[in-house]
């Protein structure tokens, strides 16, 4: 299983990733970004698990992950796809004008939606490739516009499907996650390259440790732990891909015990070790 590198989306707020392609005969990754993300696939089959559910994906669907939203995406034979992922206040910021828009925006981004694969939506495809093709001939203080348009055509074209993506149930008040899980995500976001510490946690956030076990599996579907474990490997296969530190040095920097254990789980994980990883690169 492959963890993808996540965007900063504090450095950069829209980011499109158009036409990646896998020619693997099995493809796997399971993780969370701090961004929103819709995802187009061109070619491939598979299911993606978000939000305790099992969806089918083939050609033609589109996905749409919300931030800190643990998916599970597992695909069969070639799987090509674009990846649009945008950090959700800049849009929202930049919809301030549309206000029917806005709001259809703000139940995609902090709702607990009832469908997040859509099949047979190709128009967004041609959207995506538009994007791509603007990206290439505009300078670079114009891109971000660019990124804002496709967006709002995006989400035009997805109203006429709220019914499917979001019944509004007698909880429609309530948020995805609660307030104390978004809590603890933003303090795994600046811990977990330190020993994890559940005390040290419920000290800074002032509640039980028991609580925050209990809401965190609740909210996200995993434990803690998991979520740590899945951070740390996301950003060493950063530092695989993008220098060259040794593996012992990479365990290290992104918060496990040594080498050895880093090594252990990162098999366990991912299927291969991080040497095995690196030169499949």
């Amino acid at each position: 299983m492959k963890l993808s590198t996540s965007v900063d989306v504090r450095k950069e707020p829209f980011h499109l990733n158009h036409y990646k392609c896998c020619r693997k005969q099995a493809w796997e990754i399971y993780h969370a970004h701090p961004c929103m993300e819709f995802l187009f696939v061109f070619e491939g089959h598979g299911t993606v698990e978000v939000n305790k559910q099992l969806l089918s994906i083939e050609p033609g669907t589109l996905l749409v992950f919300q931030p800190f939203q643990l998916h599970r995406i597992q695909m069969k034979g070639p799987f090509i796809r674009s990846i649009l992922m945008f950090d959700p206040y800049k849009l929202d910021g930049a919809l301030l004008a549309f206000n029917g828009i806005r709001k259809w925006f703000n139940i995609l981004w902090k709702k607990e939606l009832t469908c997040q694969a859509l099949p047979q939506q190709q128009h967004v495809a041609n959207l995506f490739e538009n994007l791509n093709t603007k990206l290439k001939n505009v300078p670079a203080n114009k891109q971000q516009e660019e990124f804002i348009l496709c967006l709002l055509s995006i989400l035009r074209h997805l109203e006429p499907y709220e019914k499917e993506i979001y019944k509004g149930k007698e909880d429609a008040g309530k948020p995805r996650f609660s307030h104390t899980a978004m809590q603890m995500i933003e303090w795994i976001e600046l811990h977990y390259k330190e020993k994890f510490d559940l005390s040290r946690m419920s000290e800074d956030l002032h509640l039980s440790t028991y609580y925050l076990s209990h809401m965190f599996r609740q909210s996200t579907g995993s434990s803690i732990t998991e979520f740590i474990i899945s951070r740390r490997l996301k950003e060493a296969c950063l530092l695989l891909e993008t220098t060259t530190k040794t593996a012992s040095f990479i365990a290290q920097e992104v918060g496990f015990l040594n080498g050895s254990y880093f090594c252990r789980v990162f098999k366990a994980v991912l299927g291969i070790t991080p040497r095995v990883y690196r030169m499949q690169l």
